[in-house]
Parts: structure tokens; C-alpha cells; sequence
């Protein structure tokens, strides 16, 4: 998957920052089971212009390490509000989605679970915008609407995961300090463990240009893989964000739900290393910037088919919850070394 394969380009479109939705809060509903045939699938895509067919992912090599199970979730803010300009059925259909993950964060009991998220300018500012970041206090905390927040941190890990980031050539930012963004937020209210598991949030510049590229994106995610390899938790990945939304724009009614389904079909294949191929401009015409959180995680899991739990484009955003299955925990990234 190219860069001119994932997508048909649109050169007058252009990514933005998520803005704050506004509406009642409701309480969540997410008692139904997983959404299963009630959205449109990933495998109903049309065939990709330039996508391989019957192309296989690269032989793996398995090992035995602590990775438990990794996935990625929307972040999207009427996910959580709720507000009258949303189907409520899509809604709900996707609370299902996060039910189902939390139901499999809660089955692989980890440790930690270390969020790959973006910031809408509320962790960082102009003053300081790092391209990655590990967030390294004893607790995060944050507010989004009504929604008041503090989530413990796992210490231990998050500070091995800065420091042999560092020492594998990564120059990552760290901070005891700092407000926890709502990309992080949204996803874990609905799919945290009772009692809560601690977090290790890594921050990912996504809107604030220059960004990392998809290639060094996936090239950390390879990285944090060995990381991990090498410590003694039980850890599950969340990567938090997308998929295709252009807010703020004059796109915003019309998120690239084509890019959405090639995508997730190709990554259905196993084959989430096409996307390091990809360049930052052919992601923001996608409406996808948010997607560098997932090339990180990309990298984390490598050749491994996913599982589309459901995609459900509303009228602004698409929303993807993908799951890669726990025996994915036993393979690690094979392909060239990190860029």
C-alpha cells in the first residue's frame, strides 16, 4: 500500500484539529454484545486502485513476550456527549464496540496499558509542541465537558519506555505535569477495567505541523515493541484516534469514508506496514492526521491480520474500533530495522 495506493488524493482537502462537541451529557449504554453485521464492514470495500491483490503479510517470527492485546478506538467527543446532531444508533452501536474491548482488556488482565494518543492543544501549546512525548507523573488528570478525570500512571514502565526510547535513538519529551487530553480520555471511559488498570500515555504530534512521519511513527512503534519485549509486564496497546474527519473545515460534512474502508481492509490483510509508506500530506488530505497514532501501534504489533469490531461513518467522522487478537502478543514485527 503506496502512497498513492491507500487513497484517490483530493488535493483540496486538508486535516484539522477535533473542536469540543457541545450537548447534554447522557450516561453511556454500552450492555449490548459487539456490533456484528449491524454496520458497514471494512470487507464490503470496493477493490482498492493499486492495492495488491491476494497479497500475503510477511512470515512472522514468534516470540514469547508480555504484550497482551492491542487495539484502536475512536476518540470521537459525541461519542461521549451525545448531542442531538447525532443517530443514536450509531452511537450505540459503537459503545457496543468498546464494550466488546473492554471485555478483552478485562479477559487479558494487564499491568499497564500504554495509550498512544494525540493532544488538541491541551497537554502542549506553541510554546513547546514535542514531536513524541511519554508522560511520565504518578497520576494524569484532565476535564472534558462535565467529565472530571484522574487516572493512575504506571511509573515503572513509563519511564523505561522514555529512557530505552531515548537510548534506541528516539528523542522523546517527558513530562510529570500535564493535563491528560480528551483522545486519551474518551476511549478509556468506556473500555477501562473495574478496578482501573494504570496507563502509560504516549503523546503523538498530530496536528501541529512539522509532524513525525509515518515512517519515523512506525519506526518508534517497532522500537516500543522491543521495549516491551523486555520488561516483565503483561501490557495491552490503545491506540486512540481517527478515522478520516476534517473539523474546523469546510470538509467537515464529508469524512473520506472510501480511505476509511481501504484502509481497514488492507489492514484486515495484515498488512499495517504499508502504511509507513505514506507521507503526512496524503494523510491530511484523507482527513486521517490522527492516523500516526495507529502506525505507531502498527509498528508495535506488525504482520498481523486485525479485526474490524465495527466501523460506523457518521456524518463528520468515521469511526474504526480494531482489534488485533491476543495471540498477536506473540509475534514481533519482522521487516527492516527501525528508520
Amino acid at each position: 500500500m503506496g502512497r498513492h495506493e491507500l487513497h484517490r488524493a483530493r488535493a483540496d482537502r486538508a486535516g484539522g484539529g477535533d473542536r469540543h462537541a457541545r450537548g447534554r451529557p447522557q450516561a453511556p449504554d454500552d450492555r449490548r454484545g459487539p456490533a456484528r453485521g449491524r454496520g458497514r464492514h471494512a470487507r464490503d470495500a470496493p477493490p482498492a486502485r493499486g492495492l495488491r491483490r491476494g497479497a500475503r503479510p510477511p512470515s512472522p517470527r514468534t516470540l514469547t513476550v508480555p504484550v497482551v492485546t492491542a487495539v484502536a478506538c475512536p476518540h470521537t467527543p459525541q461519542l461521549l456527549i451525545r448531542p442531538d446532531t447525532e443517530d443514536r444508533a450509531l452511537v450505540l452501536r459503537v459503545h457496543a464496540a468498546y464494550a466488546e474491548v473492554r471485555r478483552r482488556l478485562t479477559a487479558a488482565r494487564p499491568d499497564a496499558i500504554v495509550v498512544i494518543g494525540g493532544d488538541h492543544i491541551e497537554g502542549f501549546f506553541l510554546d513547546a509542541v514535542p514531536a513524541l512525548a511519554v508522560y511520565v507523573g504518578a497520576a494524569a488528570s484532565g476535564r472534558f465537558g462535565p467529565y472530571a478525570y484522574t487516572l493512575p500512571v504506571h511509573e515503572p514502565l513509563a519511564r523505561a519506555i522514555l529512557e530505552a526510547g531515548i537510548a534506541r535513538g528516539f528523542d522523546l519529551a517527558w513530562s510529570q505535569h500535564l493535563r491528560l487530553d480528551y483522545a486519551f480520555y474518551v476511549p478509556l471511559h468506556f473500555t477501562m477495567p473495574a478496578p482501573p488498570v494504570p496507563i502509560v500515555p504516549i503523546y503523538v504530534n498530530v496536528y501541529l505541523p512539522p509532524q513525525p512521519t509515518p515512517a519515523r511513527c512506525y519506526a518508534f512503534g517497532r522500537a516500543l515493541r522491543e521495549i516491551l519485549d523486555a520488561r516483565p509486564e503483561r501490557v495491552a496497546l490503545m491506540a486512540s484516534g481517527g478515522m478520516s474527519h476534517y473539523p474546523g473545515t469546510e470538509r467537515y460534512a464529508d469524512p473520506d469514508v472510501a480511505w476509511d474502508r481501504r484502509l481497514l481492509a488492507a489492514l484486515e490483510a495484515g498488512r499495517g506496514a504499508e502504511t509507513a509508506d505514506l507521507t503526512g500530506a496524503e494523510l491530511d488530505a484523507a482527513g486521517n492526521v490522527e492516523l500516526r497514532t495507529w502506525i505507531v501501534l502498527l509498528g508495535a504489533v506488525g504482520p498481523v491480520r486485525a479485526e474490524v469490531l465495527c466501523y460506523e461513518p457518521s456524518w463528520h467522522h468515521g469511526n474504526a474500533v480494531v482489534a488485533w487478537p491476543v495471540d498477536a502478543a506473540s509475534v514481533h514485527p519482522a521487516g527492516p530495522p527501525a528508520r
